[in-house]
């Protein structure tokens, strides 16, 4: 939902690749407080928390203890 089509699950080094930036990364941050209504730590804002698909799943599990 931030408006990117051409990112996809299995890419890597989304941030340190310039993939996406920190507009998207601040998107993503509101599209997934808003999915789960709650607020995202700073300490999750973080590139290396945005790299993978699976790192943003895993920053979601820890940060909202899932």
């Amino acid at each position: 939902k931030i408006g990117r089509a051409d990112v996809d699950e299995n890419m890597r080094n989304l941030v340190s690749d310039n993939i996406i930036d920190s507009l998207d990364v601040m998107n993503l941050i509101n599209e997934i407080e808003k999915h789960y209504n709650k607020t995202l730590d700073s300490d999750f804002m973080r590139p290396m928390h945005f790299e993978s698909f699976e790192s943003i799943k895993q920053m979601i599990s820890k940060a909202f203890d899932l």
